[in-house]
């Protein structure tokens, strides 16, 4: 059985009843962890004498020993195995893992759980690089038992996730402000859950404000990009190149800070242009929903941000940004030199088209 998202998994689980075997991957950490400890939990009952966890090369003998030992209790036992290298091991050793599959799938009186954060499953035309994983898919799929992939929640159900969280600590948290705290801290659930509860604790009850999120949680490289952005706009040279410096010592790639760099600049310029025809935050958001959907923070920095640029000089930094990119993509330079010397120019233009 392939579960298609995570309400299909959430419905397999409340069934209460489990399956042989799982294929359990996916880049959230803190929801594939969850749905692997629920399922391991159906399987093998919340005591947990019953389950054996594994981690990294196990074999494939080892996994059976634990897997049809007797038990205590003479309940259903539970074996979960993570990250087994599938890829790096002997043919021999993958075809015991494919029998043990077809053993604990006929026998159904114990769930082996197999979970890996992430799947390396080779490009075809890489035809000497092996992918264990896909067959390995079929068969559990094919013989009753269940393929599941957790990844990261979409932005508005991690919204509703942070602001249940919040809920728990008797604080509460605007909309507006969940979509902030993603765009300042990532999309990963575990870690923003984490920024939710920090937070929340020190606001002790009643509504949190941004004013908390920017005291209490720590932005990504992302975040400090808008920084870098902010301190471009307001002619800070010092404060520019001391973010850049900053940047780098996390190790952002110079290409990425320059494409959200351009970023800013863009938001910039379409505030400059809704701004001389009229327009206002609601105009913008409605123009552009995609960018800026739930994301008023972000035209608001626009639309201060704009009033330090003329409509020429907004124009020059893109250009300056574009020509940037494109030496970075076809030129020999370091990127670093390349990001420094767009960001000098951008101070210049900046003052030279006031």
């Amino acid at each position: 059985m392939i579960f298609k998202d995570i309400n299909e998994i959430k419905s397999h689980i409340k069934t209460g009843i489990p399956l042989p075997c799982y294929f359990v991957a996916g880049t959230d950490d803190y929801r594939r962890r969850s749905v692997v400890n629920r399922l391991a939990e159906i399987a093998s009952g919340k005591s947990g004498f019953d389950m054996h966890k594994f981690s990294g090369n196990i074999s494939a003998d080892a996994l059976a020993d634990a897997l049809f030992e007797v038990t205590f209790g003479g309940g259903r036992r539970c074996v979960v195995a993570e990250d087994i290298p599938f890829n790096s091991i002997s043919d021999r050793e993958y075809k015991k893992f494919e029998e043990l599959v077809e053993q604990v799938c006929s026998a159904n009186d114990a769930t082996l759980i197999l979970t890996f954060g992430s799947v390396d499953t080779a490009p075809k035309k890489e035809a000497k690089k092996r992918d264990r994983f896909t067959p390995l898919k079929k068969l559990i799929d094919k013989r009753g038992g269940g393929v599941m992939q957790c990844d990261a929640p979409a932005k508005a159900e991690l919204c509703s996730i942070m602001e249940a969280t919040a809920r728990k600590y008797h604080c509460t948290l605007d909309r507006g402000l969940a979509l902030y705290l993603i765009d300042r801290c990532g999309a990963d659930s575990a870690n923003l859950l984490n920024e939710v509860r920090k937070t929340s604790e020190y606001r002790g009850s009643g509504e949190i404000t941004k004013a908390d999120i920017d005291l209490m949680t720590s932005p990504t490289p992302d975040a400090r990009i808008y920084d870098l952005a902010a301190k471009i706009s307001a002619g800070d040279r010092s404060g520019a190149f001391a973010v850049l410096e900053e940047l780098r010592t996390v190790g952002e790639k110079p290409s990425a800070v320059l494409s959200a760099l351009s970023g800013a600049f863009i938001d910039m310029y379409r505030a400059k242009t809704a701004r001389s025809c009229g327009k206002t935050k609601a105009d913008i958001a409605r123009d552009w929903p995609r960018a800026y959907a739930r994301r008023d923070f972000v035209i608001d920095k626009a639309m201060a941000s704009q009033q330090r640029y003329s409509a020429a000089a907004l124009h020059a930094c893109l250009d300056i940004l574009l020509s940037a990119e494109q030496s970075m993509k076809s030129t020999g330079a370091a990127d670093d030199v390349i990001l420094d010397e767009a960001v000098a120019k951008i101070f210049i233009a900046g003052r030279e088209n006031l």
